[in-house]
C-alpha cells in the first residue's frame, strides 16, 4: 500500500473477509517500493552481456543469477518464501535448480532495495571474471528504443 485511498480499501476488504470466515492469515508485508521497472530492463541488459561474454554458459545466466543471488536474499528475508523453496526446490540436484529457476518467480518479488543489493552481486561476482557490468550502451539503447 502506498497511499490513504488504498489503505482504506485494504481494512475494508480485512473486515469483510474476518466477518465472513472469522480467521485470517497474511504473509508478513514486504517494506518498500517494488523493484523498478529501470532495475528490470538493466538486469536482463546484463544477462545478455554476460551470455555474450562468457559463451560457454550462453542463456543460463539469468538463471544462474536468480539461483545464486536471488534466492539467498529472499530466503533470508521472506519466511514465505524460505518455505517454499526449501520445501519444493532445495532437494533436488543443482541442474534441476537451474532449470527450475528458468520458470520460477524470483526477481519479481524483490523490493527495490533487494533488487539494488541482487544487481550489485551480480557486478562484484561478474567483475571477479573479467565481466564488467554497466549502466551504459545497450540499457541506454534499450531505454531510447521504450521511449520512441
Amino acid at each position: 500500500m502506498n497511499s490513504e485511498p488504498s489503505w482504506t480499501v485494504f481494512v475494508s476488504d480485512s473486515r469483510a473477509l474476518y466477518e465472513k470466515h472469522k480467521h485470517v492469515t497474511w504473509a508478513a508485508p514486504r517494506i518498500g517500493e517494488d523493484r523498478s521497472l529501470d532495475q528490470n530492463a538493466l538486469s536482463h541488459v546484463w544477462y545478455g552481456q554476460v551470455d555474450k561474454e562468457a559463451p560457454e554458459v550462453i542463456g543460463t545466466t539469468r538463471r544462474y543469477c536468480k539461483l545464486h543471488f536471488g534466492v539467498p536474499i529472499l530466503r533470508a528475508e521472506e519466511p514465505s518464501f524460505q518455505e517454499l523453496y526449501d520445501r519444493a526446490i532445495k532437494p533436488f540436484d543443482y541442474e534441476t535448480k537451474l532449470e527450475i529457476m528458468e520458470i520460477m518467480t524470483v526477481t519479481s518479488l524483490m523490493s527495490r532495495d533487494q533488487m539494488y543489493r541482487y544487481m550489485s552481486t551480480m557486478q562484484v561476482h561478474y567483475a571477479e571474471q573479467g565481466i564488467v557490468l554497466k549502466a551504459k550502451g545497450e540499457y541506454a539503447k534499450l531505454k531510447r528504443e521504450q521511449n520512441e
